[in-house]
């Protein structure tokens, strides 16, 4: 299992603020993102360049596609970041960091969220890629993929739904 709180620690511990805890990691992409990318790679290998540009033209129009699907629904949720990110999740708040492509390291931070902002989680485990769904705090929602390596989502559900409650507990 790979361990990607150790990866942020190491790579992007710089956006955590003093005495921030790191409760759970993970790679996150789009619903949908993954399988087109593990498709597309496969037609690269066994097709050449030729097959590999249509597959990320396809690609690109589908990412587009599920953008507008996302924007139309307004709200928080069109705000998300899209494509394959590290989710970080902390005692104080959630961080979206990009995924260096060379390198499978997180990079630049793309959001950092309260965890006010957020309504609830939910995750669903698959063989290969779990799928999530962040609702929002104004009622929209975020459908995500989550890879494999970080093991069972149930444990992102069970402290992300933890803080939650600790964070509502000291509002109110």
């Amino acid at each position: 299992m790979i361990d990607y709180i150790k990866k942020i620690q190491k790579k992007a511990g710089h956006d955590l603020e003093a005495g921030e805890q790191i409760l759970d990691a993970r790679v996150i992409s789009p619903a949908g993102h993954a399988l087109r990318g593990a498709v597309g790679g496969a037609v690269f290998a066994n097709l050449g360049t030729g097959a590999k540009m249509i597959a990320d033209r396809r690609a690109r129009n589908i990412d587009s596609a599920q953008r507008a699907a996302i924007e139309a629904r307004g709200g928080m949720a069109a705000d998300f970041p899209t494509g394959k990110c590290y989710f970080t999740l902390t005692d104080r708040r959630i961080l979206v960091h990009s995924f260096g492509a060379m390198s499978g390291a997180p990079k630049d931070l793309l959001a950092a969220y309260p965890l006010t902002d957020f309504a609830g989680i939910d995750a669903k485990q698959g063989k290969l890629i779990s799928k999530m769904t962040l609702v929002m705090a104004d009622g929209t929602s975020v459908p995500l993929e989550v890879y494999k390596g970080g093991g069972d989502p149930a444990n992102l559900v069970g402290a992300f739904n933890q803080a939650i409650e600790r964070i509502a507990a000291s509002l109110g």
